[in-house]
């Protein structure tokens, strides 16, 4: 299933796959214990005892999304040990039934990448009386494995304050030993470090497999949960640590949420300390929105997908235009000229300039009296003659803009100019899961995001 989610997101064009998707969720039958190897899918297991602590074997064990209402059913085996794998985020009830004993029914909030833990004790009794444990009594600890991680659920993703909607950076404010907005851990490199998103890497290795950036990252309505891994983190992954990402899946009932956030010059910004040209804050107006909905698949009078099938989609729309104080060294008017007679370093040493066509072996090179194989006369005064200017220092010269101050560029900056910009970031995120039965269950999810930016600067003497 990795595999086959990789190759829908990197393979086809964004518009097509949702369909392409749809389809093969209704016509694909993959085994889930196969397919969801990383995809943070975890478990909930245990080993049932009586009050003595004897283990009871061939115990029922029944679990329920209650969100879905999809069912998993188990027995306990010989020494009363049971497992219900490939478990997504959400909240389970698990009930364990026995013969002439009380059925045992614990309720349970599972996490990303979670092996929850219930063992349960049953007492001599009917099998229609019950016993219910409280969700404080799951163990919620790992104990197999020495993983240091934390978690962001999703109340904490929705709550906590961002500057910009990335559960990466959210992971890098709430995650102790993470840094660099979420990308380093315990001051790795950040090449050390990897998010993977239902088990299909997010990192960009379009330049040589370097940790460059995270594309094809979900924006934060689409994120059910995060866990990152900071030390020693499972085999399974590529990197020494990593942020296993879960995706939202439609549920038994339509849900959805909406948001806007905006930001621009005339409230809260304050004019930068190098915005010398104007003595207000410059043009800046920015935009996130979008809105998220999931629900049960329903073709009115041909399917109805209640407890089986299910769709999750989210849009979200970044839009940035800002005018940025450039400040940068260029040539001088004189410079254009071929006089570079003002071209002197912050020690006030003339930076001397050689004409190449004078190239002639010489034993007292320019009166020094060191001998070198070669040796170049200076130009006089430290002007180039137009007419030996290159052709292509001619182009330079006139598409550089014109200075602004009468600075030395190489000392300082001499151009003080504004530099309109304009991006626009849509992220697009589309899932689809499908249970056929028990022990065959599948899902698709479709991300795009990409930048389409512009300079809109086009008076070249800006």
């Amino acid at each position: 299933m990795k595999n086959l989610v990789s190759y829908l997101t990197h393979a086809f064009p964004r518009w097509n796959v949702p369909i392409l998707a749809s389809a093969v969720v209704l016509g694909l039958a993959i085994s889930c214990s196969s397919a969801l190897a990383q995809s943070g899918a975890g478990s909930i297991q245990g080993t049932v005892t009586d009050p003595t602590g004897a283990v009871v074997p061939s115990a029922s064990i029944h679990v329920v999304n209650q969100q879905t209402n999809i069912t998993s059913d188990t027995k306990s085996n010989g020494v009363g040990f049971y497992q219900v794998p490939s478990l997504f985020t959400g909240e389970y009830v698990v009930a364990v039934t026995v013969p002439g004993m009380k059925t045992y029914k614990a309720r349970v909030q599972l996490l990303v990448g979670q092996n929850a833990a219930i063992n349960p004790v049953m007492t001599a009794g009917a099998v229609t009386q019950q016993v219910e444990v409280a969700a404080d009594m799951v163990q919620l600890t790992t104990t197999d494995n020495g993983t240091i991680a934390s978690t962001l659920e999703n109340d904490r993703i929705n709550q906590l304050p961002m500057n910009g909607r990335t559960v990466v950076a959210l992971a890098g404010m709430a995650t102790p030993g993470l840094e660099g907005t979420g990308t380093r851990a315990n001051g790795l490199m950040a090449e050390a470090m990897e998010y993977v998103a239902d088990g299909v890497t997010t990192t960009n290795r379009n330049f040589g497999g370097e940790n460059q950036s995270q594309a094809q990252l979900p924006d934060p309505d689409a994120v059910q949960e995060l866990r990152v891994e900071t030390t020693n983190t499972s085999a399974q992954y590529a990197t020494p640590a990593a942020g296993i990402m879960t995706t939202k899946s439609g549920t038994n009932k339509l849900h959805g949420s909406a948001f806007e956030t905006a930001r621009n010059n005339a409230i809260g910004i304050a004019k930068n300390r190098n915005n010398a040209y104007n003595y207000i804050a410059p043009h800046l107006v920015r935009n996130e929105f979008g809105a998220s909905a999931g629900g049960p698949i329903i073709v009115p009078h041909v399917y109805h997908g209640k407890d089986k099938s299910f769709w999750f989609f989210a849009y979200e729309r970044y839009s940035l235009a800002q005018i940025v104080t450039q400040l940068n060294p260029v040539f001088t008017t004189a410079m254009k000229g071929g006089d570079f007679s003002g071209m002197v370093n912050s020690s006030g040493q003339l930076q001397q300039l050689y004409d190449p066509a004078t190239t002639a072996p010489s034993t007292n090179c320019n009166g020094t009296g060191v001998a070198n194989n070669y040796c170049r006369a200076p130009f006089v005064g430290n002007k180039i003659p137009m007419g030996r200017l290159s052709p292509t220092s001619k182009v330079l010269f006139d598409i550089a803009p014109i200075p602004t101050t009468a600075d030395n560029p190489l000392v300082t900056t001499n151009i003080i100019a504004p530099n309109p910009t304009y991006s626009v970031i849509p992220t697009i995120t589309f899932r689809v899961d499908h249970s056929f039965n028990e022990a065959n269950k599948t899902y698709v999810r479709y991300t795009s995001n990409g930048e389409h930016a512009s300079n809109l600067r086009n008076n070249p003497s800006q």
